[in-house]
């Protein structure tokens, strides 16, 4: 394995690790005297505000100035963000720490997806790369439920010791890099596979032209059916988002922390194995997309009443459908704006339409918010692309 792929491989299992440490203890988190779920779904969605809200100026910049750059600024954040996690008990300090971290994903993951899209074996990278992505996530929620009666915030000490290992990985891949005519990072090993036709014109960094880039935005934004893509991305995020940043509320009377880590690790675990057979398959990417919107929202349907099937069919659905959403993403452009555009729609889902959610809670109910979600998500059948 070459040093780039051991520096993003290590840094998207502990950036989703702390990024998914903090769901099994959310009402702790909140504080004890704190009734409302939308308090929780806050703490929750904090992280993905901040990611939606630099996904794309993040994606631009990795553009302008080089992925790795932007990748060593992601890894930064998330390592500052989970010392803070670790050492404060303040919401408003949590708060703004997971805003801080939401931003590091925001860096890290355009930059990433977009140095992964130009490999020679872009497609089975991208498969181990959602692989250990959701690796990440299994064992944040899996760990945190497990460890919550030893110290509630064990599990967030431990990926935040990840991330400064995936920190001092990141120093020895900058120290010996050097940057080629266009700005990004040579790869030492060859791996690269784009290659700028001779005589056309590099991009131009002097000066930075906010016109150029929205215009590009919206070009992207329109391109082949980009749109579709991005709004599929928002549903399916959303929908499932809406049952992760409540499931612990919900489920409180008769599951316990370690039950709870248990079920939710469960869809990682099938993402995980997921995101390797769709990384290996040769099915269209439409087939894919539609399988994966079927399992995840059976596995909402199934959430009411039988907690660690329905996870894990949640897991299943969401690790194909992502992997076969980003590989149409990277027919229509593998650049860092079409990438960052893209991982919009993905915390725009995780990000606003959990707290939209929590709004009906109240006066509907979990049970009639779950399904209702689950119903919406199956509407995404329709959808031609």
């Amino acid at each position: 394995m070459n040093s780039k792929k051991l520096l993003l491989y290590s840094s998207v299992f502990a950036i989703q690790g702390l990024s998914n440490a903090v769901i099994p203890i959310l009402p702790e988190l909140a504080g004890e005297g704190s009734t409302s779920p939308a308090v929780s779904s806050l703490l929750y969605s904090g992280y993905f505000i901040g990611a939606l809200l630099t996904l794309l100026p993040f994606g631009i910049l990795a553009d302008r100035i080089g992925n790795l750059k932007v990748v060593s600024l992601g890894i930064t954040l998330t390592l500052i963000s989970g010392i803070f996690i670790s050492i404060s008990d303040n919401l408003w300090v949590l708060g703004i720490s997971r805003f801080v971290e939401g931003l590091g994903c925001g860096a890290f993951f355009p930059a990433a997806y977009s140095m992964i899209a130009d490999w020679k074996d872009s497609h089975q990278s991208l498969g181990e790369f959602n692989f250990l992505l959701n690796a990440g996530l299994a064992a944040g929620v899996f760990f945190s439920g497990m460890l919550a009666e030893l110290e509630i915030k064990t599990a967030i000490n431990i990926f935040t010791l990840l991330a400064f290992l995936s920190f001092i990985f990141l120093l020895r891949e900058t120290r010996g890099q050097t940057p080629d005519n266009s700005g990004r990072k040579k790869d030492e090993y060859g791996t690269s596979k784009r290659v700028k036709p001779p005589g056309e014109p590099h991009e131009n960094r002097t000066g930075f032209k906010p016109g150029m880039y929205l215009e590009k935005t919206r070009e992207t934004f329109f391109e082949n059916g980009f749109w579709k893509l991005w709004g599929i991305s928002v549903v399916l995020y959303g929908a499932t988002g809406v049952l992760n940043s409540n499931y612990a509320d919900y489920s409180a009377g008769f599951l316990t922390k370690p039950e709870l880590g248990f079920a939710i690790s469960a869809s990682y675990l099938a993402a995980m194995l997921s995101s390797l057979a769709a990384g290996r398959t040769k099915a269209k990417n439409k087939s894919i997309i539609r399988a994966g919107i079927v399992l995840a929202a059976a596995g909402i349907l199934f959430s009411l009443k039988v907690p660690l099937l329905a996870f894990f069919l949640i897991g299943a659905g969401g690790g194909a459908a992502v992997l076969g959403l980003v590989a149409a993403v990277s027919r229509v452009s593998s650049s860092g704006i079409a990438m960052g555009l893209f991982n919009t729609g993905i915390y725009a889902g995780l990000g606003l339409i959990p707290v939209f959610g929590s709004l009906f809670i109240g006066p509907l109910g979990y049970e009639s918010v779950f399904l209702g979600s689950g119903l919406v998500l199956l509407t995404m059948l329709f959808v031609k692309f």
